[in-house]
Formats: C-alpha cells, sequence, structure tokens
C-alpha cells in the first residue's frame, strides 16, 4: 500500500513573505488554493492508494476532507513539520507500505513526475526530488518511516545522508513541477509566467497579483540607493 501525506501549517502562518503584495486573507486563499492543487495531482496518481493532510488548522482540514483526503489533526505540543509528520505516519491506518510526502506549497506538481518518481524507488530505500533552494519537494520512502525526516533548509542534503547513515539507495529524481515552491514575491512572478489551469493560477488571476507585482517591482526601484559615506 502507498500513501502520500501532506503537511499544512496553520494558515495564520502561511506565507508570510508575500505580505508585501498579498493580504493575511489573500495569502490565506493562496494557501488552500496550493493545497487543492497538490492533493488533487496526488489523487490522480495510480500507485497512489491513499492521501493524507496533516495539519493543525481546521479550516485547512475541512478543505482537505471536502477534496476527498483523510484528515489529522496535529496535536498542540507538535512542533515543526518533522514532528508532525512523525505523529501523522504512527496514526494512518492501514499502515503504509511506502509513504510518500509532498509539501503543500508546490501548486504545479504534475502527477506524471510523482508517477515516474515512485517508479524509481528501490525495494528498500527512498527517492527524493529536490526543490530549488536545496529543500525536499517530493519524499518517497520503502519502508514507510526507514529514515528521519530532515525537512528544512538543506533537507535535500540532510535526506541523503540519513540515507547513507543507514546503507539504504537513495534515487534523486529532478522534476521541475517539484522543485518549485512558492514562498516569495518572485516565486509568485516565475510561476504566473508559465500559463496553468490550477487552483493556484485561477486564484491569482482573480487577485490581479500581476498589477500588484509590478506596482511592487516599481516601488523597489524607486527607493533610494544609500549614500555612500567617505571617510
Amino acid at each position: 500500500m502507498i500513501s502520500a501525506l501532506v503537511p499544512a501549517k496553520a494558515l495564520d502562518q502561511a506565507k508570510g513573505r508575500l505580505a508585501a503584495v498579498l493580504g493575511e486573507d489573500e495569502r490565506r486563499q493562496l494557501a488552500l488554493a496550493m493545497l487543492e492543487d497538490v492533493v488533487r495531482a496526488l489523487q490522480a496518481v495510480a500507485a497512489i492508494d491513499s492521501v493524507a493532510v496533516v495539519s493543525p488548522d481546521a479550516d485547512v482540514r475541512a478543505l482537505a476532507f471536502d477534496l476527498g483526503a483523510a484528515t489529522i489533526e496535529e496535536p498542540a505540543n507538535v512542533r515543526g513539520i518533522n514532528q508532525a509528520l512523525t505523529y501523522a505516519l504512527g496514526v494512518l491506518s492501514p499502515q503504509p507500505e511506502t509513504l510518500v510526502i509532498v509539501l503543500a506549497d508546490v501548486p504545479e506538481i504534475d502527477r506524471a513526475d510523482v508517477a515516474a518518481a515512485l517508479e524509481q524507488l528501490p525495494e528498500r530505500g527512498l527517492v527524493i526530488c529536490p526543490s530549488h533552494d536545496k529543500g525536499t519537494g517530493l519524499l518517497a520512502m520503502r519502508p514507510a518511516g526507514v529514515i528521519p525526516f530532515r525537512f528544512g533548509p538543506q533537507s535535500f542534503s540532510l535526506h541523503k545522508r540519513e540515507a547513507a547513515a543507514q546503507g539504504l539507495r537513495a534515487e534523486v529524481v529532478r522534476a521541475e513541477s517539484l522543485a518549485r515552491d512558492i514562498d516569495s514575491p518572485d516565486d509568485l512572478r516565475a510561476l504566473l509566467s508559465r500559463p496553468g489551469d490550477t487552483a493556484t493560477h485561477r486564484l491569482l488571476a482573480r487577485l490581479d497579483i500581476v498589477l500588484r507585482l509590478s506596482a511592487a517591482a516599481d516601488a523597489q526601484d524607486e527607493r533610494p540607493n544609500p549614500t555612500r559615506v567617505r571617510e
């Protein structure tokens, strides 16, 4: 059995680096739209038997439920994504043989890329799809929980290190759709340069984000350069 697990933060913590171009409620909407894109893509992968979302946020879990995913409430005493994933794996029922983890902010995820990554999974080992910021866009492992989760800065290297420490094969699969997460205005600009029929694209179109990004860039250009003081 192959299960996919998507960790999602509380919406009041969503995408603070986008505050220059999106209000708080709009950032919440963006987080939910990206989650929808990720869940729907995973559900469309024939090899995946179930999709679950773990989050402390009731609105996140409500959307996941509406999409037909299983929901796991992250306890208040859990700290960080890695503890959340460890907890969620422990309560998944039935327990999967293979676990696939995709973060909730890769809205361009392509089901074909996910399926191709799973085809590379060793009988015992990992598949890691690195992100552009040296993180991990997708992590698949067989058996589930065979290494500790190391999501966060430099997680691509950390996941490979964990595999090496246990003598496991770690196949690296590079897929653009899994490498592009959304954290900054530049990420939004890049996303909008690539047309797509996703919930995220549709939301950004409704929000006229292209005009906002242009205005933000103009404002940045108009800022005076600091005057160099001679000694």
